[in-house]
């Protein structure tokens, strides 16, 4: 008995300890569950399990957003965001300043917001507009609707429905007027809606196009005490209203009938002519243009004292069915893809009522600086060989009063002029230099630039209001030009830093072929508003600047500024910030004039479930590479990193990466199949090296910053040194390759969208761009620096393809094949070369794409899922994968 009772009792208890080994076995799955849905699926070793993963790992990322488009209210009360996941941003947030982390409403459906006042908002998306009370929470839903607009007089609005009926309600919501049969509206944002509206004629069915005034005050009628003025009529269609920002004149665009002409009408209103202007042209003073045109743009200069009109026609390309002549003096490849463009320029002074055409026969363009008797005059086509990326122009000033011409650069894509057209300044690509012209006396002026600042230079121009400096950003402060005095001398702020001037004006004059030319202001009279970025120590900041005094609204912080909303008037501030371990917040900064004590209040913070990413971990390492050139580079710890073990590590290169280190890594199928929150989740280091280019050549300084980067990580006791990859796409992609050829320091390599034979790259044709591709090489991203013909040694020094046989590990290569930024051909150059060598090499094609897969796109996801399979493979000896098997099971 005793034996027995023992030998129970030894089965009891080996009963008990299978018991709880059960229990426990049950815990450590359930851990492992939990563990596998927070990870997302750590590889499983069935492809049935794949399935279930991509699942998993679909809603886990569906739970992820950031918040963007800050707009604040007038009064600052609300302040309002949108919720922007990666596929859809159409639901906003409203938050009552006053009460910090509480949503007071949340709009779905929702992507566009106008303030009626100071507490009513009106809300459209998806074929709705929500007017909403924000202190009584009271809204009205309106259906069908296409466009929706405020008038700030009364606070009333009116909306635009898709059957073309206008409704114009007060701030209350009661319905004023309704207009039916609207084709184009535009307004003066006050009192008066202009709308274009069809009538037929019931005798000859014709119809007839109206241009009518709708006045939200019945008192300003003068028909019968109606709200509605018919101001134009024409049989034409009407194909634009818009207002002169002067508000001056209503502008009709018109088709004119069995014509490829377009007609342009400018109606006075209330503020525009007097009445011998009135009775120059017609009896309603209307003036009117013509022109041979598929577009017309209308430039305002000098508050309405005269107008540049031009009328646009678009000749496509001839598609030739048998064969195409390309000629080798040929000045115009650029537009072989989309075709030329032929002008009619016509001038109108209103003061005296004269117009004029501008005759096109030695320019083919001219664009209107802020002056009525000075325009820019230049050809469009090409002067220079294709040598550079954008487009550069001799630039020449026509002077509308003599028919003279006066040469102004002789290379220059960058022009920018005052509003009042008294001076323009402009950079000479040849020279290297900003020139200043006086075009009152023709003075001119080159502008010395500091030998202390960066290599690139002063830059993005601005004129003061009055005329009296030019300011400049740049890498090293604030600059300013006195005009009068003719100086170049530091503001005083931001020595050593970059520095951007945030509430500048500008407006467009010229923009095609990448030139910008344009008329800019900065008022004086108000501090003005600069973003202040040390790149040294990763701080960003805005500050306010007046007559030599700063005052700082936004303190260094090493987040990265989404976005700000800034009131001069109430001396607030909104940001949105983030970084590498932070969701998205939206804060509140009072200035000096307000209480001290409460300078910055948190309103919201996005991302509370995101819990894991507060015990993020990064770092950033500042050395040299061997030229000594100053480099960084961020690391990313893993997801619930252990100090105990060892991690293996994906590099990504592309060219200088550290200004995205304060980004939040939100997990999602990316464009180019790399995303830093799943490979931190999936328990890789993530490291992002700078490559700067010099006078090596792109691929071996590329190599040498690589090397430089990996030297400081030699010794980190976590990083697996056996265990690491090396990936890009695009110039990364190339930069991969020609490490590829030349290292032995990783495991594998993924390489998207790469060049791989520069010298054939170099004598191709870019019908993405519409460049001869060594303008990319010599004066563009590659930074060669140097024709082909007159250094052929650093061009083959720099080639992959010419040592592809030395490449030491298995490449992953991708590629859509419809790219035209890198025609597919090169990444089949390369593998065909790993091919030939006996190389293990996979090539992804993807049909339908182009230089990236696409936002949201199957193909996205294919090659993500691919890509953390391959690292899976080759850094983790994961090798249950049967596609990578294919490949490898022969070497």
């Amino acid at each position: 008995m005793k034996m027995k009772a023992k030998k129970y009792r030894q089965t009891k208890l080996r009963s008990s300890m299978f018991n709880r080994m059960q229990k426990l076995l049950v815990f450590i799955f359930l851990m492992g569950l939990t563990a596998t849905q927070l990870l997302f699926g750590q590889k499983t070793e069935t492809n049935n399990n794949l399935k279930k993963d991509k699942d998993t790992l679909e809603v886990w990322m569906s739970k992820f957003y950031t918040i963007t488009n800050l707009k604040a209210f007038p009064n600052d009360r609300y302040v309002l965001v949108t919720k922007t996941y990666k596929k859809n941003n159409d639901t906003i947030l409203v938050f009552n300043s006053q009460n910090p982390d509480q949503l007071i409403h949340k709009l779905v459906k929702r992507n566009n917001t106008i303030f009626l006042d100071n507490d009513k908002l009106l809300a459209l998306g998806d074929g709705k507009a929500e007017l909403l009370h924000l202190k009584t929470g009271q809204k009205k839903v309106y259906e069908n609707v296409q466009r929706a607009e405020t008038l700030d007089k009364g606070g009333h609005y009116f909306i635009l429905d898709k059957d073309k009926s206008l409704n114009l309600y007060d701030k209350n919501g009661k319905l004023i007027n309704s207009v039916s049969g609207v084709s184009q509206y535009t307004s003066d944002k006050k009192s008066k809606i202009f709308i274009a509206e069809k009538e037929e004629n019931k005798q000859t069915k014709e119809n007839t196009s109206i241009v009518s005034v709708i006045l939200s005050d019945n008192k300003s009628s003068k028909e019968n005490n109606s709200n509605k003025e018919t101001l134009y009529s024409t049989e034409n269609e009407i194909t634009k209203l818009e207002l002169a920002p002067s508000g001056k004149y209503l502008i009709v665009t018109e088709k004119a009938q069995n014509s490829d002409h377009l007609q342009v009408t400018f109606l006075p209103t209330s503020q525009s002519m007097s009445t011998n202007q009135r009775n120059a042209d017609t009896k309603r003073g209307f003036k009117s243009f013509s022109g041979k045109a598929d577009f017309v743009t209308i430039t305002e200069i000098g508050y309405g004292k005269s107008y540049f009109i031009d009328f646009d026609k678009r000749i496509p390309s001839i598609k030739e069915e048998m064969v195409e002549v390309w000629y080798g003096s040929d000045k115009n490849l650029r537009k072989k893809k989309y075709g030329t463009q032929e002008h009619e320029y016509q001038i109108w002074n209103t003061a005296t009522n004269h117009s004029e055409k501008l005759r096109t026969d030695r320019f083919s363009t001219f664009a209107a600086m802020g002056s009525s008797h000075y325009f820019l005059a230049f050809n469009t086509e090409e002067e220079f060989n294709y040598v550079n990326t954008s487009l550069v122009f001799s630039i020449y000033l026509y002077d509308i009063t003599d028919k003279s011409y006066h040469s102004l650069f002789t290379a220059s894509s960058k022009i920018t002029g005052t509003k009042d057209g008294t001076y323009i300044v402009g950079f000479g690509e040849n020279q290297g230099n900003w020139v200043l012209y006086d075009l009152t006396s023709f003075t001119k002026n080159k502008l010395p630039s500091p030998s202390f600042i960066t290599e690139k230079g002063l830059k993005n121009p601005v004129f003061s209001s009055d005329n009296r400096f030019l300011f400049f950003e740049s890498d090293n402060g604030l600059w300013q030009f006195d005009i009068k005095a003719k100086k170049m001398s530091p503001a005083g702020i931001a020595k050593g830093k970059e520095v951007k001037i945030m509430d500048k004006k500008t407006w467009p004059a010229y923009a095609q072929y990448n030139a910008r030319f344009e008329v800019s202001a900065i008022n004086l009279q108000k501090p003005m508003l600069l973003k202040v970025r040390d790149k040294k120590n990763n701080l960003t900041s805005y500050i306010n600047w007046r007559r030599g005094k700063t005052e700082t609204l936004i303190p260094p912080t090493q987040n990265r500024i989404k976005d700000i909303q800034y009131n001069q008037d109430t001396g607030s501030i909104f940001s949105i910030e983030e970084n590498y371990n932070t969701p998205p917040v939206l804060y509140r900064y009072e200035t000096q004039f307000k209480n001290k004590e409460n300078r910055k209040t948190q309103i919201f913070r996005s991302g509370k479930e995101d819990k894991i990413i507060k015990n993020q971990k990064q770092e950033i390492l500042s050395y040299t590479n061997t030229a000594g050139t100053p480099l960084k580079g961020t690391l990313y710890y893993p997801i619930g990193f252990n100090p105990n073990q060892k991690y293996p590590m994906v590099v990504r290169i592309y060219q200088q990466q550290a200004e995205s280190c304060g980004i939040y890594p939100i997990p999602d199928y990316d464009e180019d199949g790399f995303n830093v929150r799943l490979l931190l989740e999936h328990g890789y280091f993530v490291f992002l090296p700078d490559i700067i280019y010099d006078a090596r050549g792109t691929g071996i300084s590329a190599l040498d910053c690589v090397n430089s980067g990996l030297d400081q990580l030699q010794s980190h006791p976590n990083i697996d040194q056996k265990r690491i990859g090396l990936t890009g796409h695009s110039m990364g992609g190339y930069e991969t390759n020609f490490t590829a050829t030349r290292s032995n320091r990783f495991a594998a390599y993924i390489s998207g969208a790469s060049v791989n034979n520069i010298v054939r790259f170099y004598f191709s044709y870019s019908t993405h761009f519409n460049i001869a591709n060594y303008a990319r090489f010599e004066n563009g991203q590659f930074e060669m620096s140097v024709p082909f013909s007159e250094n052929k040694e650093k061009y083959f020094k720099n080639n992959p393809i010419d040592d592809v046989e030395k490449v030491s590990a298995p490449m992953l290569l991708w590629a859509g094949l419809k790219d035209e930024n890198v025609t597919p051909d090169q990444t089949m150059a390369f593998y065909t070369g790993l091919l030939r060598n006996r190389k293990p090499v996979i090539a992804l094609l993807y049909p339908d794409k182009e230089h990236d897969l696409g936002r949201g796109s199957k193909e996205s996801e294919d090659l993500n899922l691919k890509t953390l399979e391959w690292w899976g493979y080759f850094l983790k000896d994961e090798k249950n994968v049967s596609w990578i098997n294919k490949e490898m099971r022969k070497y």
